[in-house]
């Protein structure tokens, strides 16, 4: 598996956000995770590493990791999107993917594709695992492919995303962490946002296991 991390700035509150660009070595069969206002950057990378993009997997609807969708859509049609089937509706609708508070375009696109937990995503010689952790949104997901976990924003390096949030849930987060937390120690976590860490660093925090 090879990996390029990419920063983007979403709406007028100056919002950075993770995406990042997942391929196979050998293949050179891709998937990108979140899509900020970062289009450009993410086409020059696939375009000078001669990668053949399969999916756009969203870990969740809020505007900060889909505000590049239509942009990315119209620029790579055959790219499948896909988003956990309770997140789904928020790509349409405002009131849940906080495009208003994001200060950003709002009325997204809808999803090619609806994915539940279990589901597994293949691209020759890699496959991605979809992990469902409710908590920040009903739908979110966590993406596990090899060593690396893509947490979105339920797991970051010193704390976990948002409960207050429209179909947030403090319960679902605890239980979420609770889950993630069972990975092995060596699991890389890859977040929506702030730096990477790993599972077993989470562990030793108290804010993970109260």
């Amino acid at each position: 598996m090879l990996l390029k991390s990419l920063k983007g700035m979403v709406g007028a509150l100056n919002c950075y956000t993770n995406t990042y660009i997942v391929y196979d070595e050998k293949t050179f069969e891709g998937v990108l995770i979140d899509i900020a206002d970062n289009v450009h950057e993410i086409q020059e990378y696939v375009k000078k590493m001669n990668i053949n993009l399969k999916y756009l997997v969203l870990t969740h609807c809020h505007a900060d990791h889909i505000a590049g969708l239509k942009e990315f859509k119209r620029k790579y049609p055959n790219v499948r999107i896909l988003i956990h089937e309770l997140d789904a509706s928020g790509l349409v609708r405002d009131e849940i993917n906080l495009a208003h508070y994001l200060e950003t375009e709002s009325n997204f696109i809808e999803a090619d594709r609806t994915l539940k937990d279990g589901d597994v995503i293949e691209i020759k010689n890699m496959n991605l695992k979809v992990i469902h952790t409710p908590g920040h949104t009903k739908g979110s997901v966590s993406i596990l492919v090899e060593d690396a976990l893509f947490s979105g924003d339920t797991l970051f390096k010193d704390s976990y995303g948002r409960v207050d949030f429209p179909t947030g849930s403090m319960i679902d987060m605890k239980n979420s962490i609770k889950k993630l937390l069972k990975l092995p120690d060596e699991i890389i976590v890859y977040p929506g946002h702030e730096e990477i860490t790993k599972i077993g660093e989470a562990k030793k925090k108290e804010v993970f296991m109260q």
